[in-house]
């Protein structure tokens, strides 16, 4: 029986690749982030952002099924592209791995945004894509930085050394794959946008970008 969806057009595959593939890397750091959690009520609310990043995951599966595009194979072009980044920034106290994923999600989210928006992509789904990561963050870290200057001081020093490698994936991510921001102007904007937004994620949390 033939699909009413209209297929997947072929400058929009590498978006939907890489939205399913962060899907993917969302589920486990945020899995991860719960297994140090030092509490269980920590772990537990990790768990639920894990669970629900795959959820996203599961849904890009819908969607693309419905279009008879091969989701696993768009996914698989881009995996691994975290790993460097992971190992370059290696938290080593539980507030390091918190701002770690507050700026890798962050930076990353919004560029998924700016980039899906481009090609039309999934607008009415932002609202049920958010993990709630970064609301927890601001939650559960802005009165300790706020009262804390020397945490906050270390903690800024930590968060611009992530998120120089992490806008430097971005760049690297664009410009590897031309059909994500589909001209080379609009590279530029996204790169604008998102380090622009993560200055004031910073601001929410007292650090200094």
């Amino acid at each position: 029986m033939a699909s009413h969806y209209a297929p997947v057009a072929p400058r929009d595959a590498d978006v939907v690749g890489l939205l399913a593939y962060s899907a993917l890397a969302a589920m486990t750091r945020l899995a991860k982030d719960g297994d140090q959690a030092p509490s269980i009520r920590a772990h537990i609310e990790h768990a639920r952002m894990s669970a629900r990043a795959f959820t996203v995951f599961e849904q890009l599966e819908t969607w693309a099924g419905h279009r008879g595009f091969d989701l696993h194979s768009a996914a698989d072009a881009f995996s691994g592209m975290y790993d460097d980044l992971d190992a370059r920034t290696r938290p080593t106290t539980w507030h390091e791995r918190l701002i770690k994923t507050y700026v890798t999600a962050g930076i990353l989210g919004d560029m998924l945004h700016e980039v899906a928006a481009r090609h039309g992509l999934f607008q009415e789904s932002d609202d049920q894509w958010d993990l709630g990561e970064g609301d927890w963050v601001r939650e559960h870290m802005a009165s300790s930085t706020a009262a804390d200057e020397q945490l906050a001081a270390r903690l800024s020093l930590w968060a611009r050394r992530v998120a120089g490698e992490v806008l430097g994936l971005v760049r690297s991510t664009l410009f590897t794959h031309p059909d994500l921001a589909l001209t080379p102007e609009a590279m530029d904007e996204i790169v604008e946008a998102v380090t622009a937004r993560h200055g004031e994620r910073m601001g929410e949390i007292h650090l200094k970008a």
